[in-house]
């Protein structure tokens, strides 16, 4: 068999500055030159065919772009519940929460958001597969007065890959939510798709003081 022409090196293809796509070009370069020269001549040597697909699989790999930000949570958003005239809630009335917040996942006892302060909003995590998460809001405030609400999200779980050689997530459709009314007023699903493309899940309405 003629021996294969040696592969040239684009000049510019892996030296630093070099941009994404460059990259991927030399990529693809290597794997036809695999296809064209030396797939043939492994094919004719048995003793070499388990190298064949681990440099396949290698230059498949290269060419997938798995997100890197692949963590998944839901995010709350808080709001100061406000009424008009008419008894309508009116939306989007942002706020802080002063005191200290502590989340806790109920049935693991796990705390999955420890002593949170002045802060407008949360990410937290979701449980894998159970239908519903019970997780329970300890407010404390600068008096050491504690205040307690509890929030059930009823939820459908779905794996989801972005491509067969990325790692499996577990993302969610929140089906139904429902909470106890001791700070919170009011709780509303703005994004029913947990997943990691970090909108906002739920806007909770906290009372205020008249």
């Amino acid at each position: 068999m003629r021996r294969p022409t040696p592969l040239p090196l684009p000049g510019h293809s892996v030296r630093e500055g070099s941009n994404y796509h460059q990259e991927l070009n030399y990529l693809d370069s290597i794997k036809d030159y695999f296809l064209k020269y030396l797939l043939p001549s492994l094919t004719e040597c048995p003793g070499r065919g388990w190298g064949v697909g681990l440099l396949v699989l290698f230059l498949s790999c290269e060419n997938v772009s798995c997100p890197l930000n692949n963590t998944v949570e839901s995010v709350y958003g808080f709001y100061a519940a406000l009424y008009d005239d008419s008894g309508e809630l009116q939306t989007g009335n942002a706020v802080s929460v002063g005191d200290t917040l502590t989340v806790t996942l109920l049935g693991a006892d796990s705390v999955i958001l420890n002593r949170q302060v002045n802060q407008n909003g949360m990410k937290l995590p979701v449980s894998f597969y159970e239908d519903t998460d019970a997780v329970e809001f300890t407010f404390t405030d600068t008096l050491s007065r504690v205040g307690r609400d509890t929030l059930w999200i009823h939820k459908r779980n779905t794996h989801h890959w972005d491509d067969p050689s990325c790692p499996v997530h577990m993302w969610h459709q929140v089906l139904d939510i429902r909470s106890t009314h001791h700070l919170i007023d009011t709780v509303l699903v703005t994004n029913a798709s947990i997943n990691y493309d970090g909108l906002e899940n739920f806007q909770i309405y906290f009372r205020v003081a008249q």
